[in-house]
């Protein structure tokens, strides 16, 4: 059994050194991540727009279901720093079990649909036949891989909320750099091997998350880790208080992170529909953006994780007080980051020189636009993720999400798309009309502190 680490303490000072000691493994292994799905787009630049086009579109329809699953995954987060600091450290296990058991229930039907529909799923987003078959392809293999990346998600959300991160962040460098290794190899053949394409792309994900899951499994069972559950007595098992009790927090969060992640693939299939350049540029730019909004998810990690632990003592101002600062530094700090990526622009599209020059000079437009949007959407990101999230307010950050989402941006991008035909660089720009709604929503509802709860409270412990 691992002991925790240490208490919680309210002083400004040591608040921002526990954010930082928090939020940096996060980040950096966010990053990793980011890359663990780049590097398959970024490897296949040589092969032409198709493929990466098409490697592109089979990732942002896992997305879909990968958020949804990183939604049932943030509950577990949310309980583990709340039990965290209501000293309740047993507790946890039992809620990682029912959540594996809920992400696998809910993973399965998925699976085979995609085996069943796949091409006219990655059909809906282009008419190109080069595309749809390699997508489909791409999609066969790596979509049964997120079973092994619920497994990962779930017990890294657990570590995060005992503050316990290295981990982690070790495990999915290691996973990033065999995901390299086999594609550089699968992609391009050799040894025995012969050149696979956008599929060996695929199999090196495969492999990559696979191996990824069966490291972290290891490591918690041999360590006898406290949030890895050796065994689970068949009372908690069938409580349905418990169930009850982490469904009610974990549906509105699966739902939100579903209807942004659905939204997301809404996007992706106007901009696939108004031509194959269009969507090779935004398959591009997405993980260049994705690594911004990785590397504040760590800040956004270490605020839920400081503000929940907070509310399961019942220190509610401390808990504002650190909501505050990370709400007003993490734009400001993207900011500058946004800066220095900018004057490194020629080195991030380095891997993609040998696409056509039409559809560089379109993705060099659109990194200014992007990289300074993201400080909307960190500032999102971490008003719902980092702060109303820690207190269960699940419900509002669904409607909020919805509605931002699917009453505003993509009407709007609709329209500009195919009524009044713009350019990609205005279609882009207006979907940014969402994330304007939704700070303003959201910054009203952190200031009425409703979000300040302890959940511990709402469930009875078993052990006493």
């Amino acid at each position: 059994m691992t002991a925790p680490l240490y208490k919680v303490r309210n002083n400004n000072t040591s608040a921002f050194k526990q954010s930082l000691k928090l939020a940096w493994p996060i980040s950096l292994q966010s990053i990793l991540v980011t890359m663990l799905g780049m590097s398959d787009i970024m490897m296949v630049g040589h092969l032409g727009d198709a493929a990466v086009a098409s490697v592109g579109l089979g990732n942002r329809i896992q997305f879909v279901v990968l958020i949804i699953l990183s939604g049932l995954a943030a509950g577990v987060g949310v309980l583990s720093a709340q039990y965290y600091g209501a000293g309740k450290y047993t507790r946890i296990g039992p809620i990682v079990i029912k959540t594996l058991i809920i992400g696998a229930a809910l993973l399965l039907p998925v699976v085979l649909l995609t085996f069943v529909f796949g091409d006219r799923l990655v059909g809906l987003a282009t008419t190109d036949t080069a595309i749809i078959n390699a997508g489909t392809q791409y999609l066969w293999v790596t979509m049964p891989s997120l079973a092994f990346v619920l497994v990962v998600m779930v017990f890294e959300n657990a570590l995060r909320g005992f503050s316990q991160v290295r981990l982690s962040m070790a495990l999915g460098s290691i996973a990033i750099v065999i995901n390299i290794a086999l594609n550089y190899w699968l992609i391009n053949g050799g040894v025995g091997v012969d050149a696979l394409g956008v599929l060996g792309a695929a199999w090196a994900t495969f492999v990559a998350r696979s191996m990824h899951a069966l490291m972290i499994v290891f490591c918690l069972a041999k360590s006898k880790h406290i949030v890895f559950p050796m065994c689970i007595t068949g009372s908690d098992f069938y409580d349905k208080e418990q169930w009850r009790h982490l469904i009610k927090l974990v549906w509105p969060m699966m739902v939100s992170f579903g209807v942004w992640s659905l939204g997301t693939f809404v996007y992706q299939l106007i901009y696939g529909r108004i031509g194959t350049q269009e969507l090779a540029v935004m398959s591009l730019m997405a993980p260049l953006e994705g690594l911004l909004v990785a590397f504040f998810f760590g800040f956004a990690s270490a605020c839920s994780i400081m503000v929940g632990q907070r509310l399961g003592q019942d220190a509610f101002s401390s808990a504002w007080s650190v909501a505050r600062g990370f709400a007003i530094s993490a734009p400001i700090v993207t900011f500058v980051l946004g800066l220095l990526m900018l004057s490194l622009e020629s080195l991030m599209f380095m891997p993609y020189s040998n696409l056509d020059q039409h559809t560089l000079a379109v993705a060099h437009d659109l990194f200014l636009l992007i990289t300074f949007g993201t400080c909307i959407k960190v500032f999102n990101m971490t008003a719902s993720m980092g702060i109303l999230r820690a207190g269960g307010d699940n419900k509002h950050c669904m409607l909020i999400d919805f509605s931002g989402m699917w009453v505003i941006g993509i009407p709007l991008t609709f329209t500009a798309a195919f009524y009044f035909a713009l350019p990609i660089y205005w279609v882009v720009l207006i979907t940014y009309s969402e994330e304007i709604v939704k700070s303003v929503l959201f910054f009203y509802r952190m200031k009425t502190k409703h979000w300040l709860r302890n959940l511990t409270l709402n469930l009875s412990d078993p052990s006493k």
